[in-house]
């Protein structure tokens, strides 16, 4: 019998493939083995570094093709070299005795990597082991090399190189001794998958080869390329990423360390795990690594408490994320932005109340970026300003964790403005100092320092130490009338600003009975909020508004409440789904003689279906009959003149309007919702011949209203149906509570009518029946 062994043409290549040989022909003397030299790709393009050229198969691809053509029987290869996946028809058999799998530094002079002079130049052609040194030394210069072993070590010379990183494994079986060469420790340095470890590649189908190779396999080896080969495919390990594993098994058990970073270097994550032989261990690492980095974490500035003052970057960061995690003074409203699958977590602390402690929260983001999960850190005011951010980015950083930081505006700026206080002003004060007044452990802050700052003083986190700060400015020689401002809440429609000086601040914000969060403001700044309050006299400064009309309507109707100054807190009650109508309605549309349209939705929807196959054209003989202003624009949207409208916006008022008009033989077309007032069609068929579509469904939507408004000791509840209304009603189960804290604000009539069957009182109904209606009624009953 006769084996022909394949292998590239390098010294290490030959000597590898010779001590396979001669293994064989020691265990099977009656077998001739023939060496066959065939050139790679790898070996041919010397001069190009091997991520310019492709993947791993460089080495190997030319090989394998002689294996299928079967000119060869046997390839022998440094397994490092070997791509994850093999080509069909092909297999890999024994796995001989493991060679040390360490990486070595081969030094131009004694030394060690810690004497190395700074800014050294090492040379290697992997980006596992580069970035690995520059992790040790940063300083490092790490420049590309190529060549065969012996080629790179004289390159220190000849390049003027401080050092060259190679395989303990090549150097060993060359038997090269380099004068200064140190062993790499695999806890620093992880060595590349099956880093020492022969590949012994043959066709599938050769099973009489296979048996007779296995007789060279050992054990402990085999099951090493195992797992950390698994561990490569799994993370699609190729020369253009840093990949290390290193698998130890000691009787039963193993332990795999793994090794995986982005292709610049930026990420590096190291893990490891344990368990039993048995168990796929290079998978499950693989892809929990593979997770991670392609995980995300962005530590989010929400601003210092309108919603409005999120960035743009910000509001994206919490669109995208697959889990929030939010604090307690960011907005609650921002959670609106969330996808609807999103996993929202509350990490907020307070005083000595913490939901979770730092340790925690650092440890769940890890985890759930372990998860792959883009995970969006909410943070009230810049996560950097006394938020602990740096503290959750070294975390996460030193576990592989891409992260990053969209800044938020501080309350130190953002809160001051909305009170009404220029945190500097020309003339009165040019710089300013941002201070904590919650210190670790109630560590004194240095007031003789803090008395001589010019400029403005602002304490974030210090409404408990509040007599505390003031008494000691005074000590150290502020003046009793220096002026002082306490702002409670600041940029919410809650905000409370208690104005004062350093002698009398502390029994002000006392006697108001002001509770955290809190920013104390000391200097000359203060004496303008006069001249430059604007927030606190906004219309609805102070009103929280609760909207439970339909969801997407309902973020353009906060916005309208918003701009005024007032808190919205969004509980939408019920969401229109469209429903189909019948193609011959469409068919015969020119039959009709008037179509009557009691609703925005009514109008969208039906247009929606009707310009799928027809064109606007088709309605040019057809009257329109609108019931409410925004109904009338809906239908002038899609450039439709409205011929019949009435005064006032109740059904029975589109009835009246239709009355004049209409004959026992015109045909009147109805697109209106499903749960319809049945009462408008009963009075419509006494005046034509009427056909009625629902083309449109409310569906119910359930939402934690008690948990919602618990915080609030009042509120305007707005309703602007009889839907939203009933839903609510029905939602609730403390009625008596929830209620006696409101005030009830109806759209109109019909609305009333609903709200008074449940013997409920409306404090205000619109004149006009639209949400600009129900503003006018708030403003005049406000007196504004």
């Amino acid at each position: 019998m006769k084996i022909k062994i394949g292998t590239r043409g390098s010294n290490l290549a030959l000597t590898q493939t010779n001590m396979v040989a001669n293994s064989i022909k020691e265990k099977f003397p009656q077998v001739e083995v023939e060496i066959i030299i065939i050139k790679t790709t790898g070996d041919i393009k010397r001069d190009v570094p091997i991520g310019q050229i492709g993947g791993k198969e460089i080495f190997v691809k030319e090989i394998e093709f002689a294996l299928l053509n079967k000119d060869i029987d046997l390839a022998v290869h440094s397994m490092k070299d070997m791509p994850g996946e093999l080509p069909k028809g092909l297999r890999l058999s024994a796995t001989p005795k493991r060679e040390d799998c360490r990486d070595v530094l081969v030094l131009k002079e004694n030394g060690t990597l810690d004497t190395l002079k700074q800014g050294a130049k090492i040379a290697t052609g992997s980006k596992r082991r580069g970035f690995q040194l520059k992790a040790l030394r940063p300083d490092l210069e790490i420049l590309p090399i190529r060549g065969n072993v012996e080629t790179r070590i004289e390159k220190i010379e000849s390049e003027n190189l401080d050092g060259v990183v190679l395989a303990a494994a090549g150097i060993h079986r060359l038997n090269l001794k380099p004068e200064n060469m140190l062993y790499l420790d695999i806890e620093d340095f992880l060595p590349s998958p099956t880093q020492g470890i022969l590949a012994l590649e043959i066709r599938e189908d050769d099973e009489v080869l296979h048996n007779m190779l296995m007789e060279l396999n050992d054990e402990i080896t085999f099951i090493q390329a195992q797992n950390e080969r698994e561990f490569l495919k799994a993370v699609g390990g190729s020369c253009k990423v840093p990949v290390g594993a290193y698998c130890h098994v000691e009787e039963n058990k193993i332990t795999l360390k793994g090794l995986l970073g982005s292709e610049d270097g930026n990420q590096l994550i190291k893990m490891e795990i344990l368990g039993r032989k048995d168990e796929n261990l290079g998978k499950i690492l693989g892809e929990k690594m593979l997770k991670i980095l392609l995980s995300k974490v962005y530590l989010v500035g929400a601003g210092p408490g309108d919603e409005d003052l999120i960035t743009l970057k910000g509001k994206r960061c919490i669109k995208e994320a697959d889990v929030i995690i939010y604090d307690r003074l960011a907005n609650k409203n921002l959670l609106n932005y969330t996808r609807e699958d999103a996993e929202l977590i509350y990490a907020g602390k307070i005083s000595a109340n913490h939901t979770m402690t730092q340790d925690e929260i650092n440890e769940l983001l890890f985890d759930k970026a372990k998860e792959g999960k883009i995970v969006t850190r909410l943070k009230g005011g810049d996560p950097y300003v006394f938020g602990r951010g740096g503290e959750e980015f070294e975390y996460l950083k030193d576990r592989g964790v891409k992260v990053e930081v969209v800044p938020g505006i501080t309350s130190a700026i953002g809160g001051l403005a909305y009170a009404g206080i220029p945190i500097t002003h020309r003339g009165v004060a040019t710089s300013f100092h941002v201070i904590t007044g919650h210190t670790q452990d109630d560590d004194e802050l240095d007031y003789k320092t803090l008395s001589k700052l010019q400029g403005t003083l602002v304490f974030l986190m210090g409404l408990k130490n509040l007599e505390k700060i003031s008494q000691g400015l005074l000590d150290n020689g502020r003046e009793k009338p220096t002026p002082v401002a306490v702002i409670n809440w600041g940029t919410m429609s809650k905000q409370k600003t208690v104005v004062g000086n350093l002698e009398n601040i502390s029994k002000l914000a006392r006697n108001e009975k002001l509770k955290s969060p809190c920013l104390i403001v000391v200097g000359e700044v203060v004496n303008l909020r006069n001249k430059l309050n604007f927030f606190e006299e906004m219309p609805l400064f102070g009103e929280n508004i609760v909207l439970t009309r339909e969801v997407k309507n309902v973020h353009s109707t906060k916005e309208k409440f918003h701009r005024l100054g007032a808190n919205v807190i969004t509980l939408p009650m019920i969401e229109t789904v469209e429903l189909e109508t019948q193609r011959e309605i469409f068919d015969n549309i020119n039959n009709y003689d008037y179509i009557f349209f009691t609703s925005v939705n009514g109008v969208n929807y039906f247009f929606k279906q009707f310009l799928k196959s027809y064109d606007i054209r088709d309605l040019k003989d057809i009257k329109f009959c609108a019931l409410g202003i925004k109904t009338k624009k809906a239908i002038e949207n899609f450039g439709i003149k409205v011929d019949i409208m009435p005064e006032n916006y109740a059904g029975e008022d589109g009835v009246k309007a239709l009355e004049k008009v209409l004959k026992k033989t015109d045909k009147l077309l109805v697109p209106r919702a499903k749960m319809g007032r049945p009462e408008i069609i009963d009075s419509l068929k006494d005046l034509a011949e009427i056909t009625e579509i629902q083309i449109y469904d409310t569906k119910s939507l359930s939402a934690e209203i008690e948990e919602t408004l618990e915080e609030y000791e009042r509120y305007s509840l707005v309703f602007t149906s009889a839907s939203t209304f009933n839903n609510f009603y029905k939602g609730i189960k403390d009625r008596n509570r929830i209620f006696s804290r409101a005030k009830i604000i109806s759209i109109g009539p019909i609305t009333s009518i609903a709200i008074k069957k449940a013997g409920l009182n409306v404090d205000i109904e619109a004149k006009e029946y639209t949400i600009e209606g129900i503003i006018e009624g708030i403003l005049e009953e406000k007196n504004v």
